[in-house]
């Protein structure tokens, strides 16, 4: 009968064997630590890197409020246009302001002179008209007499008007005003005092000229209505 084989099963590992084991078991540790170690450094490197990311955000907000500030000298340059628009706005209204009065005082010299154009036409027409007698139309020159005269010196010739143009047609006369010069002495608005060297021509009956005569007169001069007249006559030497 054979003999029956040893049952092998359940025995010990042999030397060796336990070896390898301890082997294997070693370098799982090792490997399981070199994993540890780096995801340990793989967690330091992302907080590196959010600290990072941290820093580079408040330097972003630092830069953005450094920007978005005004330094004194940026407003003093953002200020001085301004300044020099304001000032340029004064310029130019004060220029207006100026140029306003200005255009208003030639318009009151303006009118003071025509006021005293005015004034010395009627001291002029009126003179004329009184020295300038034709007898062969007298009544007509009486009339343009009263026609540019006013005031008391109307009053009065209007009295003597028939006698004057009797005298006139009687010695058949003709004289003519010849104005040498005119001076406006003063004025007010209603009328002033003009001088006036007038030299009057007379022509006789016969036809012969005589010597010019000359008269130097202080005329008052009275607004009528729109017009300025002849309200008075002075001769002066």
């Amino acid at each position: 009968m054979p003999s029956e084989l040893p049952d092998t099963a359940g025995e010990a590992p042999t030397g060796s064997e336990s070896g390898a084991d301890v082997l294997t078991q070693l370098a799982e540790a090792e490997a399981a630590e070199a994993q540890a170690h780096a995801e340990a450094a793989e967690a330091q490197a992302r907080a590196e890197a959010a600290r990072a990311a941290v820093r580079t955000a408040h330097a972003r907000g630092d830069a953005t409020r450094a920007e978005t500030a005004i330094p004194p000298k940026s407003r003093g340059r953002r200020l001085a246009p301004a300044l020099g628009v304001a000032v340029a706005g004064l310029t130019v209204g004060a220029a207006l302001t100026l140029s306003g009065l200005m255009l208003r005082q030639h318009a009151v010299a303006d009118a003071q002179r025509a006021h005293d154009d005015q004034v010395v036409e009627g001291a002029l027409a009126g003179v004329t008209a009184l020295l300038s007698i034709d007898h062969s139309r007298a009544r007509a020159d009486v009339q343009r007499v009263l026609e540019r005269s006013t005031g008391e010196f109307r009053e009065d010739f209007a009295k003597t008007a028939d006698d004057f143009v009797a005298t006139a047609e009687a010695q058949k006369v003709v004289t003519v005003a010849n104005v040498k010069a005119a001076a406006l002495e003063s004025a007010d608005g209603d009328g002033g005092v003009v001088l006036v060297a007038v030299d009057s021509e007379v022509t006789n009956a016969a036809g012969a000229k005589e010597d010019p005569r000359p008269f130097r007169m202080s005329v008052t001069v009275a607004r009528d209505g729109a017009r300025f007249k002849m309200s008075s006559l002075e001769f002066v030497p």
